[in-house]
């Protein structure tokens, strides 16, 4: 056999270009990105849910209590006494809200020498709380009973205060 030629040593060979790394480099940042894309999504909702309310105004608290109060018919269940606490309570937690007195923290007398150099209330409205508290005191604290009637003008006159005292909305706000 006749030794053939030998051949030359070929040249190198280009490999194909190698992207792995750019895919790498493309991919995980993408990744973090729709990762916390995804989560401030996720906790702005929860936020969003967890906004606290508006907080409710004195004097619709109040009022809403009084109607509470009026549906239970505690006179007609014979808690006379039982109506008059909350009747006085109702309207003393209602200045505490309004006026930031601590009016539930306050006897009566208390209560109405605190007002007497306060100006948050005129002197008619300044007067019928006076009487209003005094009353409800005598049910409370000293006969313990009372008519019809005077349970009524008792209510009547918590709402008038409630009412008398209340913020008025402006128009357009």
């Amino acid at each position: 056999m006749v030794p053939q030629e030998l051949k030359d040593v070929r040249p190198p060979v280009d490999l194909p270009p190698d992207y792995a790394w750019l895919f790498f480099a493309l991919t995980v940042p993408a990744l973090i990105l729709i990762a916390l894309f995804l989560r401030w999504l996720r906790d702005r909702r929860r936020f969003a849910k967890a906004v606290p309310p508006v907080p409710r105004r004195p004097w619709d608290i109040a009022f809403e209590q009084l109607n509470d109060l009026k549906k239970q018919n505690l006179p007609g269940q014979g808690s006379v006494k039982e109506y008059f606490i909350r009747l006085t309570d109702i309207v003393r937690h209602y200045i505490e809200g309004r006026f930031m007195i601590s009016a539930p923290d306050m006897t009566t007398e208390e209560f109405l020498n605190t007002l007497k150099s306060s100006t948050v209330l005129n002197a008619s409205q300044k007067d019928s709380l006076g009487e209003f508290l005094s009353h409800s005191d005598l049910v409370k604290f000293a006969r313990g009973g009372a008519s019809e009637q005077e349970m009524e003008n008792a209510f009547a006159m918590a709402q008038r205060i409630v009412d008398e005292t209340k913020e008025v909305d402006s128009p357009g706000g």
